[in-house]
């Protein structure tokens, strides 16, 4: 995949919905039907909670079984047909006071909106490994695309489950001279083709089960201590790079820095329309902290905050229902 620095462009979409999974990809359907146009900012092809999802069978006309990364196919593919695009890129900042919102992606892009819909799950690390606040820009990274070059013919590990890692980690071959893949899980939470990809490239060694100790070194990295979950063997991998691409289950919000209202767990607090505290910003899915996660119940919240943009932007006096 080749990804464009410093890009920017003069559009103004009506719409950028952040995020991808069922909220994000349910909203765009609605969005793009109703004749606004949208763009998609999603951060890898199976991003998400449902994306890693193995199996699905009780999504509402999906009978199943079917992968978590299939039913978000299906949606995304839905919306495309009405005229959404999809674009892949991790947002890191954003713009949203103003009457035309900004977001910027962490390749150094531009995007422009009316509205935003902010549908970027709950998928953020909540815990730090010892060793990586020290070593933060000494060797330890959360971008391949920004940092690889740097490890040009030097040994790194990468850290991750899913095919966000592995995108990267591919992407980090290409300056690297060895990668060690370390996957705390038993699996690797991706589509089996991505993993395929990765599996044939020789300079990279998978580990599987393996839990990160520390990452080590004196003022640069120097090496990352890992454990065998099964045999509790102990190895210090000697590299001179970590990169770290894992999820967890607080809500990924860093990059609205501060800018609408949350709570104290960092969940975005909206109205009954779906409107978060700043105007033409609104929020669905798991960064409302909905007690019931499901991708039907995400998906709704999508709708809803679609609905509720096609109000906004064309100046209604009330929601309008499509059928």
């Amino acid at each position: 995949m080749e990804l464009s620095l410093d890009f920017k462009t003069d559009k103004v979409y009506n719409v950028i919905i952040i995020g991808a999974g069922p909220a994000g990809a349910s909203a765009a359907i609605y969005t793009s039907r109703a004749g606004l146009s949208t763009l998609v900012l999603y951060r890898a092809e199976a991003d998400g909670a449902l994306g890693v999802t193995q199996q699905i069978e009780n999504y509402p006309g999906i009978r199943g079984p079917i992968s978590g990364y299939e039913l978000l196919k299906l949606m995304r593919e839905h919306a495309k047909a009405f005229g959404a695009e999809f674009v892949r890129g991790k947002v890191i900042a954003t713009d949203l006071l103003n009457e035309v919102k900004k977001v910027y992606t962490i390749d150094g892009r531009e995007f422009k909106a009316r509205a935003i819909i902010i549908a970027s799950g709950a998928m953020e690390r909540t815990n730090k490994y010892k060793g990586e606040e020290e070593f933060l820009g000494k060797g330890v990274s959360y971008c391949g695309v920004c940092d690889a070059a740097f490890f040009k013919n030097r040994p790194v590990a990468v850290i991750g489950e899913d095919d966000y890692a592995l995108e990267e980690t591919e992407f980090i071959a290409r300056f690297a001279s060895k990668i060690y893949l370390v996957v705390p899980s038993s699996r690797i939470k991706a589509p089996p083709e991505i993993i395929e990809e990765v599996q044939s490239k020789e300079k990279v060694q998978i580990l599987l089960h393996h839990r990160v100790l520390e990452i080590v070194g004196t003022s640069l990295v120097e090496g990352l201590k890992v454990q065998d979950v099964k045999t509790k063997e102990i190895t210090l991998l000697e590299v001179d790079g970590v990169f770290i691409f894992l999820g967890g289950n607080k809500p990924s919000v860093d990059f609205l820095m501060n800018q609408v209202e949350m709570t104290d767990e960092h969940c975005i607090v909206v109205n009954e329309e779906m409107m978060t505290s700043v105007p033409g910003v609104f929020a669905a899915g798991d960064v409302l902290c909905t007690n019931i996660k499901q991708a039907v119940i995400a998906a709704a919240d999508g709708v809803k905050a679609a609905l509720a943009v096609d109000k906004y932007l064309n100046k209604k006096a009330k929601i309008t229902s499509q059928w």
